[in-house]
């Protein structure tokens, strides 16, 4: 599968090249990207905070490792559900006060609230 990229997120069959598929390179690129545009929109707010969770694909834990990972990395607080639904992640958006969730393993999604 084609990696693609539109409004409603990311969809990609893992490994292959870059751009082509989802690797992990397009991974910490998606996520740093994601990062950057948090704390972007909130220049006054230095605890931002993501939820991630994934599903029961192999690939998951790689994925949302990288993810996880990416976003400590620039200053993100993670948030890991580890194996979880999305209607789960969703739900724990408001309860734990987060910004936004990257989701799934073949597909990211971005979810509000974006102040």
């Amino acid at each position: 599968m084609t990696l693609i990229k539109s409004i409603s997120g990311i969809r990609g069959t893992i490994g292959g090249n870059p751009g082509d598929n989802l690797t992990p390179i397009d991974a910490v690129k998606f996520a740093s990207a994601y990062g950057v545009f948090l704390k972007k929109r909130n220049p006054n707010q230095s605890n931002l905070k993501v939820v991630i969770g994934r599903d029961a694909r192999i690939s998951g834990k790689m994925i949302s490792s990288l993810v996880a990972n990416t976003l400590v990395g620039i200053g993100i607080d993670v948030i890991d559900l580890g194996l979880s639904t999305t209607p789960t992640v969703e739900v724990a958006v408001p309860l734990e006060e987060a910004d936004g969730i990257p989701s799934d393993i073949w597909k990211y999604f971005f979810v509000g609230p974006f102040p």
